[in-house]
């Protein structure tokens, strides 16, 4: 149940930090603009889940950890379907070009940023 409870807040507090991080980079939704905000967060949220997930495999102790922040708060922090909205608003509008980059982007970014946090975690040099 504690785990639970630890999950549940931590949730909330992914889910105010995604709200927050919008603020950096503003995005009208109606227009065709890049939508950095989004690829901001989920590449972070890559990046420390990698390093989460690196930093536990040396802690067999702190598995909850996992559960908690991985879960939790990268969960509701990260964003996937506001990444499949934001794609389908540029090829709407016809901004291939950006379409296509963003979803690189996000992809390749995000697997990377996954790979290096996940050295990262485990203690390795980059």
């Amino acid at each position: 149940m504690k785990i639970a409870i630890g999950i549940a807040i931590a949730g909330f507090l992914g889910a105010v930090a995604r709200y927050g991080a919008g603020f950096l980079f503003p995005y009208d939704a109606g227009s065709t603009g890049f939508p950095w905000a989004t690829l901001f967060i989920n590449l972070s949220g890559s990046f420390l889940l990698g390093s989460l997930t690196g930093w536990l495999m040396r802690r067999n102790d702190l598995a909850w950890l996992g559960e908690v922040f991985g879960t939790g708060f990268l969960g509701s922090f990260t964003t996937f379907s506001a990444f499949n909205g934001q794609m389908w608003q540029l090829w709407e509008h016809h901004a291939y070009a950006q379409a296509m980059s963003y979803l690189l982007l996000s992809a390749v970014g995000g697997w990377l940023l996954a790979m290096v946090g996940l050295r990262w975690g485990r203690g390795k040099p980059l």
